[in-house]
């Protein structure tokens, strides 16, 4: 049971989330999406990311920029954004994304993590973006959605800006863990599958 919980983990997509239990200014900005990542073949594959502003307006404020790592033995690996319903945001590369320090892709503003000018053209209370990327790396076949966040999700952060208080926020993500609800489920699913 427990190696198709593995193999189940990284063919499905993750959900992600962070609120003021991971924020950096507690001004209670908060975010939900998920990730899911497909490997094309070779040495590259697709990661696909949607987010939603969930801040509540009364604190107000846009998304506008978020940034992630690449868990790849490839020291080489890369992100190149391709495609996102917002074209506000562009491909940031390799990026310094204070406090949290450096990592190795993302989108933001004008490609900038701590600017990129009027943040209205970020993600807005309520709406969802979604944004897609050709990740290349030796080690492709290999990665799973779980690359892009971290154990921890240390690997995943967000940043707001134009709070209605004028302020602005850093985040890192959160991910659900499956409660013993879920898992009794999965192993219900394993015995009928076997009584088949």
């Amino acid at each position: 049971m427990l190696a198709l919980v593995g193999t189940s983990a990284s063919a499905a997509s993750l959900n992600i989330s962070g609120d003021i239990n991971t924020s950096n200014g507690g001004t209670g900005s908060a975010f939900a999406g998920g990730l899911e990542y497909v490997f094309d073949g070779g040495n590259t594959g697709t990661l696909s990311i949607t987010l939603t502003n969930t801040t509540s307006a009364s604190i107000g404020g846009y998304l506008t920029g978020f940034v992630f790592n690449i868990d790849s033995a490839d020291a080489g690996a890369s992100a190149t954004l391709f495609s996102t319903t917002d074209a506000d945001f562009l491909d940031t590369g390799a990026e310094s994304a204070s406090p949290f320090g450096m990592f190795d892709a993302g989108a933001a503003i004008g490609a900038n993590w701590t600017g990129g000018g009027n943040p209205a053209g970020g993600i807005a209370v309520g709406i969802t973006e979604s944004f897609q990327f050709t990740i290349t790396a030796s080690d492709a076949g290999s990665l799973d959605s779980m690359s892009f966040v971290g154990l921890d999700g240390s690997d995943f952060a967000v940043r707001f800006r134009g709070l209605n208080d004028g302020g602005s926020d850093k985040l890192l993500t959160t991910i659900p863990t499956p409660g013993t609800g879920a898992l009794a489920l999965l192993g219900l699913g394993v015995a009928s599958r076997r009584r088949r």
